[in-house]
């Protein structure tokens, strides 16, 4: 009797789960999402974010799944499997999907923006150069779709050999670049050899002398362990990273016209979540950093300022975008 009792209190306690929390509901639609950085960092923040919003808003029908520290390859590998959707959404850097994309070499660029301010202002899914460059990428007819054009912080120099005060301190350091045309012409002007690496080879590049330094937003120095193989850290702040979320196009034309518009609406907004992170993680990480014996320093930007500035000119015309970095300058 015993027995048959405790069978019946384990029964009702079921029901009585079920009831209150309702039932489990299978996902129907499994995805993956890509990127090349490990926890913490912006692109993190944010994955967790439209993981975790996408999964409540459908009542679990879509279920996504991360792949951090470049799990499915870099991001040339990524951005490929995006395009046949084998995967089925990535966050990264507009540089390497600028091989793709010509036009997002622009953001490269050095010294584009005044502030944080102006740079959130021109990101907004309402503003011209956002809609502008969504309607670039999505018209390539590459498979692409834009979820959101956001930040992840501002970029700086980081080295092996020595404090960079000024300009002239980067001639002849081997130097690695993203991938895009704009990066290896800008940093080849600021005095450097440019060497085309993918993210996740500049650890072992930095041991082995193939490399000197880099530049990277302080979330993905932090993240990547590279303030373990580049002690100093140069604070040129010569670009405000910019970072996009991409879909596949093949897995968004599965979904119905009522969670297309969930995807899109919360991938602003882990968009907005990223270019947040950005800041604050920047700020605490450089305290963080000295703490593990980085080499934090202040720069002389005016010699960089001097050779970046007719670039953007060059560049701006050879991408057709004269009117768009007519706009952002006449953007306060």
């Amino acid at each position: 009797m015993k027995r048959k009792d405790f069978f019946l209190g384990c029964l009702l306690a079921a029901l009585t789960l079920v009831l209150l929390t309702g039932p489990v509901v299978a996902a129907e639609i499994k995805m993956k999402i890509a990127t090349v950085v490990g926890p913490p960092h912006p692109w993190i923040d944010g994955a967790n974010y439209f993981i975790q919003k996408v999964a409540e808003r459908s009542g679990g029908k879509i279920e996504v799944t991360l792949f951090d520290r470049g799990r499915l390859g870099a991001d040339s590998s990524v951005l490929k499997a995006l395009r046949d959707g084998t995967v089925d959404l990535h966050i990264g850097g507009s540089a390497n999907a600028a091989t793709y994309v010509p036009e997002l070499s622009f953001f490269n660029l050095g010294y584009l923006y005044q502030d944080q301010a102006q740079f959130e202002r021109t990101l907004q899914v309402t503003s011209p150069v956002f809609k502008e460059f969504a309607k670039i990428i999505e018209g390539k007819g590459l498979g692409f779709k834009v979820l959101s054009l956001t930040g992840g912080g501002v970029r700086n120099i980081s080295n092996r050999l020595r404090p960079i005060t000024k300009v002239e301190d980067l001639k002849g350091m081997k130097f690695r670049v993203p991938g895009g045309t704009i990066p290896g012409r800008l940093w080849k002007a600021l005095g450097t050899l440019p060497v085309s690496l993918p993210w996740t080879e500049i650890y072992s590049a930095l041991q082995t002398d193939v490399v000197d330094g880099f530049e990277s937003t302080v979330p993905g120095y932090d993240s990547s362990k590279l303030y373990e193989v580049a002690k100093f850290h140069s604070m040129t702040e010569h670009e405000f990273m910019l970072s996009v979320f991409l879909m596949s196009e093949r897995s968004f034309k599965k979904l119905s016209p009522e969670m297309r518009k969930m995807v899109e609406q919360t991938g602003a907004e882990a968009g907005d979540l990223i270019m947040k992170a950005g800041v604050t993680q920047t700020a605490a990480m450089l305290e963080e950093l000295k703490t593990k014996g980085v080499s934090v320093n202040p720069v002389d930007k005016s010699g960089f300022i001097k050779l970046a500035l007719p670039l953007q000119d060059l560049e701006a015309k050879e991408l057709g975008l004269t009117e768009v970095l007519k706009i952002l300058r006449e953007t306060k």
